[in-house]
This record gives C-alpha cells, structure tokens and sequence, in this order.
C-alpha cells in the first residue's frame, strides 16, 4: 500500500511502495502542490501503481501535474517516466539537456541498467520512450512557477553528469536528488558509482551548502530538518572515503575488505547492523557499486 507523508503544506512525499523486498521506504517521489503541480522523480515501472495510488491520497488530479521533473534519469529514479507520462495529459518531462536523448529513446540507458544491476533491474521494469515533444530541457538557474510555489533549478553533477537538484527559496527546503548521498534510517552514505568524479562531486555540494537549506529532502529517503549540518557532514565523509579507498586501492585490497576497513574509519556505517536480511543485501550491492565508483577516482588521484 502507498503512502504520502506531508512535508510542508505544498510538498508531499510520496512512497509507492515498489513490489521489491527491501525497497519501501526506500525509493520516494515528490509532489509540490501549486496551480501547476510538479511531481518529482516518478521512480521505477514497478512504481506505476503505486504512485497513481500515492497521488489520488494525496489529493492531486492527474491533469493538475503540468511537470514531470527529473533529478537524473537512473532507473530507478526516472525508469517509468516514458510510461506514465501518458496518465498526465498536461505534464511535460523536465530533465537536463543530456538526459534527452536516452528519454527519448532509453534502449541503451536500458541495456547499461541491466548490465549494471541485472535482475534488479528487471524487477524495476522496462524503460518506454518519452515523446519528444514532451520532453523540456531544464537549464542552471531556471526557476520554475508552480503558481503558489517556485522551484529553482540547480545543475549539480556528480552522482550522474545529468544530475539537478531543486530549491524552494521561501521554505528552504532542498529536494537534493542523490547530490547529498543516501540517507537510510537518517544515516548518510555515499551514493558514488562509475564513472565518479570527486572534484565534480564536491563543487556541486559547496553549491547546495551556499544555498544555507533549512531542510533537505533526499531520493531515498525522506526529509530531515539539518539541512546545511547534512551537507556539510556529507562533504566531509567524502573525502574521509576518498582517502581510505586511494590507501586500501594501492594495497591491493578486494571490495568486502575495503568495506570492513571503511567502517573502522566511518561509524556511520554501524547502520548496516539494524537492517534485516533483504535490506542489508540490497545495501550491499550499493555500497560496492560507489566504492567501486571511489576507487577510480582514488586511483587517477
């Protein structure tokens, strides 16, 4: 069953509940309530149902979303957008100008999606074509009138080169995308997969800091009231990673030591111990996936 956690009075997120074992409460989407609604992140195919669910509790019609915006086009952030673009008669697709072209035709962000997260990828579901003409380039600084609400769009590469995140200047409030890492449990982790540029990385979260967020909502998962502390705290672990993978990287040492000598160093990966089977699989798979992404950052360093 979906559910919808009220955020401010504009913002909801909405959690589709995706049939996979480990991933409620795990892939969100927002929805900022305006004359023109935006709807943030559509998630997965899997997420359809769920979604449309998630909205309808929410108290939004279909025909009052006029955008569909896009932090990246990752699967699982943006995987069924080519699907249910067709149950928003007035939406249009924002995203930046180098996502178009695999929104338009997704067959090889598909096939590098399965090749890179296999079966997992499979249970997100296939990725459709978005049309064309319904697809808008998102560009540094726009600000988009929600009438009521306004969004600005910030370009912060670094999780994905395509990737922008968005901030209400009235309430503060920073929906990051996954600029700012994963949050699990209220715990950050670094979200960091190849091809990962640290400097690139950095730079967009020295953006967000000057933004001075109040609040920070992240695409997995949920919103936290220290913003600016989050992102500072986020910048930090980074190069605290940086730094034992570049040592661990010339040793020689495999993936599964790497991250026992990364939790001697980052407490914060103590959250591992509170998970239960299927989550601490699926945090697994992740934390390899972006040490593997700082491991070729360390080792051109």
């Amino acid at each position: 069953m979906s559910e919808v956690v009220d955020i401010s009075q504009n913002l909801k997120l909405l959690d589709p509940h995706i049939p996979i074992p480990a991933y409620n409460r795990f892939i969100g989407s927002y929805l900022v309530l305006g004359d023109r609604s935006a709807l943030i992140d559509p998630g997965p195919a899997s997420a359809r149902s769920g979604l449309l669910s998630a909205l309808a509790k929410a108290g939004a019609r279909a025909e009052d979303v006029h955008y569909i915006v896009l932090t990246h086009i990752h699967v699982d952030h943006a995987g069924g957008t080519g699907g249910i673009i067709h149950d928003f008669p007035n939406a249009v697709v924002l995203a930046h100008s180098r996502a178009r072209p695999h929104l338009a035709d997704p067959s090889m962000l598909w096939k590098a999606s399965v090749k890179v997260l296999g079966d997992l990828a499979l249970k997100y579901g296939p990725m459709e074509p978005v049309p064309e003409n319904r697809i808008a380039e998102a560009a540094d600084g726009m600000r988009i009138d929600l009438g009521g609400t306004i969004l600005t769009v910030y370009l912060t590469p670094g999780h994905a080169v395509h990737h922008l995140s968005l901030f209400d200047d009235v309430t503060r409030i920073l929906i990051a995308g996954e600029a700012a890492g994963v949050c699990v449990n209220g715990v950050i982790r670094p979200a960091t997969p190849p091809p990962f540029k640290l400097d690139e990385t950095v730079a967009s979260i020295d953006r967000l800091i000057g933004l001075e967020p109040q609040r920070i909502c992240y695409g997995h998962f949920g919103c936290y009231g220290d913003g600016l502390e989050r992102l500072k705290h986020y910048k930090e672990k980074l190069f605290i990673w940086h730094e034992v993978i570049k040592s661990e990287t010339e040793k020689g040492t495999g993936l599964k030591e790497m991250l026992t000598v990364l939790k001697t160093q980052d407490r914060d990966l103590d959250y591992l111990d509170s998970l239960n089977k299927d989550e601490y699989a699926r945090e697994l798979v992740l934390l390899n996936n972006s040490i593997l992404g700082m491991a070729g950052t360390a080792g051109r360093a």
